[in-house]
């Protein structure tokens, strides 16, 4: 399915919750480990997780991934090219967090669901990333317990839900997955009309005791500003790498995309400068 074809079936404010969660099901159907990685559904401390566990383990690493989908919508499958490439490479278990939905469950349920499994895992080395709104849950439960997590990556990052995306009109435009429409939805979903709360906007909460960190997005991601306005703030922890010309979510695209491979390179060497972790090099 297009990316067009997604945000008029899926990402649609005029389609109930319900059908885009069963529509974003079937277009992620096809989305698999690209590499041996056997993949179970899990409970962890009450929490429904996805483990995604390579043929070779080293029990003392942890992955942690928290998926997007505007808080309202979508599952750890959509992680699974990305993820199944970390796992390998770091011969580490990847904890996909399906992390409880709004409307049914609105903030801070996703947030909570995040750092319930976080908690879980210390005495771990631990490293964590997240997509769109997954990576705003991940970065507020960060904020409030770094519970030890070395390494953080953003992909594509929603950090401030109080923003009106329909005012940047090039962007609008230039964005075949997301509209300002579906966005304003998903925030009054999950946050109502409190979405200046630095819980469901992280980006207006204290970023000091966050570790080391990088951003990743396309330049055409209605999106970007966010990212854009977090590498403004001069964190010396904090790094932006944006690539031009590319969508929201690209680096998800796995061994489908050359510049989606580039970026999970980016990520897992991101992670082993801050773990000591040897990275295998993989073959795609």
């Amino acid at each position: 399915m297009g990316l067009r074809s997604v945000r008029r079936l899926v990402f649609n404010p005029d389609v109930a919750w319900a059908k885009q969660r069963t529509r974003l099901r079937a277009a992620t159907m096809g989305t698999r480990p690209l590499f041996d990685v056997a993949v179970e559904n899990v409970n962890v401390a009450g929490v429904t997780c996805e483990r995604m566990t390579p043929l070779r383990v080293e029990k003392s690493r942890r992955i942690v991934y928290v998926h997007g989908g505007g808080y309202c919508v979508g599952s750890s499958q959509m992680g699974h090219g990305l993820c199944s490439y970390l796992a390998a490479s770091f011969d580490a278990e990847v904890l996909g967090v399906n992390y409880r939905l709004a409307p049914e469950h609105p903030a801070p349920a996703a947030i909570d669901d995040v750092e319930t499994v976080l908690r879980s895992l210390e005495g771990r080395t631990v490293v964590a990333l997240g997509d769109s709104a997954g990576a705003g849950a991940l970065v507020a439960a960060l904020q409030r317990d770094r519970h030890n997590v070395r390494s953080l990556v953003l992909v594509s990052p929603w950090l401030d839900l109080s923003v009106d995306r329909g005012r940047d009109t090039q962007l609008v435009s230039r964005d075949p997955l997301l509209s300002p429409e579906w966005l304003a939805a998903c925030a009054s979903a999950y946050a109502g009309t409190d979405l200046a709360n630095p819980e469901v906007s992280p980006l207006l909460g204290s970023w000091r005791d966050l570790p080391a960190t990088l951003v990743v997005g396309g330049g055409d991601d209605l999106l970007a500003p966010d990212a854009r306005r977090l590498a403004a703030l001069g964190l010396e922890q904090v790094r932006v790498r944006e690539f031009p010309d590319f969508w929201h979510d690209f680096a998800l695209s796995v061994g489908q995309l050359a510049v989606a491979d580039e970026t999970a390179r980016l990520i897992a060497l991101h992670f082993a400068n801050a773990t000591g972790w040897r990275a295998h090099t993989l073959a795609q």
